[in-house]
């Protein structure tokens, strides 16, 4: 049957029937406004009214006021039927979707930012670096996820003291994985330390200076054991001049040499020490000290007794063996007065005084000056420093053809090796 209005219109095309609706039922979408939610519109009369009115286009249903516009509702069909019946308006159509896509864009953006965008190594969320004791900076910050799979910064990612670093902000709470950016350190140069510089000798280097092992090459040790004339007028004779040197009759300068060697302190460093001996038995010295070294045999320090000045010879040489300094030439007489000492020709040295003292036997009981050295009296005691005839410089000292005051009757001076060829 042929359900056409005076217009020709059927009831299909009008939406009204459908199959398994009943005639008076009435079509949501012609009786809904878009994005009603389904909710049928209330008019006034009954639906046959409603009906007759729509069939004789004198009725349009009101649509109600909408915050929100659902566009799967609509279909081309649709508008076109609604446009006929002048119940749609195209222009608030276009306005509604550009304002919804807008809303939406704006709802993206949002969740971007409040999830892993804008990640800093400042005062937003911190990427940790991993530093593992290689080389720096060719490590991607984030620890070692490239490692196991994990993205930079992931959970899990332990950095070079054990840290974790922190889970990325974008990560919801359900524990899905936002991607961060992968941050790299800067790459930094290693900073170490210069090793000392071998030394070619101990010229310009002050007596005392303390040296490191890598600066002395030990194949060729002559190098440090340097010899230098002493001439009138240099800096090394105004030094002495008046002092441990004055002229005389006896000890002509020419007679003398200034040597600089290294030796190791009491503290077991490397120190560069001095001394002036005779000419003659410079090669000994030097052979002498040479082997001492090699051994590591510890001399507190060696300077001249210039540097303990007090007026006159022999209250310097006094000042010097307090302060269990190691020397040699000074132009006085021996201890007691009379003759002049083998320290006058440069022929004598005072090993490390406090611990091998002069001592006087002379009353039957022994006497010494130096209060420095009250426990070294006893020479069996075991102490360090104490020359005995096992000791190596004792050894190396006599094989030289020196003699030891050690061996003497009395007094003892065991600091004292000297060789009387003058």
């Amino acid at each position: 049957m042929d359900n056409r209005d005076g217009r020709g219109w059927r009831e299909e095309d009008l939406g009204m029937k459908e199959p398994g609706m009943k005639t008076q039922e009435i079509n949501k979408q012609t009786l809904e406004g878009p994005g009603t939610g389904g909710q049928v519109t209330e008019n006034p009369g009954t639906e046959e009214a409603v009906f007759e009115g729509m069939k004789r286009g004198e009725y349009v249903a009101e649509e109600p006021e909408t915050e929100e516009l659902v566009i799967e509702d609509l279909n081309i069909e649709d508008l076109n039927r609604s446009s006929r019946g002048g119940r749609f308006n195209t222009t608030w159509l276009l306005a509604g979707i550009l304002a919804v896509l807008l809303a939406a864009a704006a709802v993206i953006y949002m969740n971007q930012t409040s999830g892993t965008g804008g990640r800093t190594n400042g005062a937003g969320s911190e990427l940790s670096g991993r530093p593992n004791g290689g080389e720096p900076g060719n490590e991607d910050a984030g620890g070692n996820g490239a490692e196991n799979g994990e993205s930079a910064g992931g959970e899990g990612a332990e950095d070079g003291t054990g840290a974790t670093a922190s889970l990325p902000s974008g990560a919801g709470e359900n524990g899905a994985e936002t991607e961060a950016e992968t941050v790299t350190e800067p790459e930094t140069e290693e900073t170490t330390e210069a090793a000392p510089v071998q030394l070619e000798s101990l010229s310009g280097l002050a007596p005392g200076t303390i040296l490191e092992p890598e600066q002395i090459d030990f194949d060729d040790l002559s190098r440090y054991f340097m010899s230098w004339k002493i001439e009138e007028g240099d800096n090394l004779y105004d030094r002495i001049n008046g002092k441990s040197y004055r002229a005389n009759n006896h000890v002509p300068l020419s007679s003398l040499r200034y040597l600089k060697m290294p030796h190791y302190n009491f503290k077991g460093q490397i120190q560069v020490g001095e001394m002036i001996v005779n000419k003659d038995i410079q090669e000994d010295v030097f052979s002498i000290f040479t082997e001492l070294f090699k051994a590591k045999y510890q001399i507190q320090s060696m300077y001249l007794v210039d540097n303990y000045w007090t007026g006159d010879a022999e209250t310097s040489d006094s000042a010097s063996i307090d302060d269990n300094n190691t020397s040699a030439f000074c132009y006085r007489e021996i201890s007691g007065g009379g003759n002049l000492s083998n320290h006058a020709y440069g022929r004598a040295i005072d090993l490390n005084p406090q611990q091998n003292p002069y001592v006087s036997y002379s009353s039957g009981s022994p006497r010494w000056s130096h209060s420095n050295a009250n426990d070294y009296i006893a020479r069996d005691t075991g102490l360090p420093h104490v020359i005995t005839h096992e000791d190596l410089a004792y050894k190396l000292f006599t094989e030289r053809g020196f003699r030891w005051g050690g061996d003497w009757n009395t007094p003892k001076d065991y600091q004292h090796f000297d060789k009387n060829n003058k």
